[in-house]
């Protein structure tokens, strides 16, 4: 009879011990990891970003201003990675988007747009 009530007292163990390494391994997968670390450009994006950009746009480009988020979802000047790269190189006539063209360089300017780009709520996932 001890040897029975042990051997039940064992396989109880095992199972809870079973349920637990799998509610670790779920709780585990479902755990949001860390963002991954911005490369080497895309870091300068966030620089210049900063800069040049979030006195007028706003961190993550939700500006307070009228007409000057970038976090509505709403691309007046065109919502393409080229569109928004010319809109930051040529600027917009008769606003207060100036050209960046001499300030930062085609490449600069793509990965500003890329960056400007993720601001978008419905590209969000």
């Amino acid at each position: 009879m001890q040897m029975r009530r042990a051997l039940i007292v064992l396989v109880a163990a095992a199972a809870v011990f079973a349920a637990a390494l799998i509610q670790a391994d779920a709780w585990q997968k479902s755990t949001p990891e860390a963002a991954p670390k911005p490369t080497p450009a895309e870091q300068k994006a966030q620089d210049n970003y900063r800069k040049a950009c979030q006195p007028c746009h706003g961190p993550e480009g939700k500006s307070p201003l009228p007409n000057m988020t970038l976090a509505d979802g709403e691309w007046k000047h065109g919502g393409t990675i080229e569109q928004i790269a010319k809109t930051i190189a040529d600027g917009v006539p008769g606003t207060l988007m100036l050209p960046n063209k001499d300030k930062f360089s085609k490449e600069e300017i793509v990965e500003l747009a890329k960056l400007v780009r993720s601001f978008d709520p419905k590209l969000k996932k």
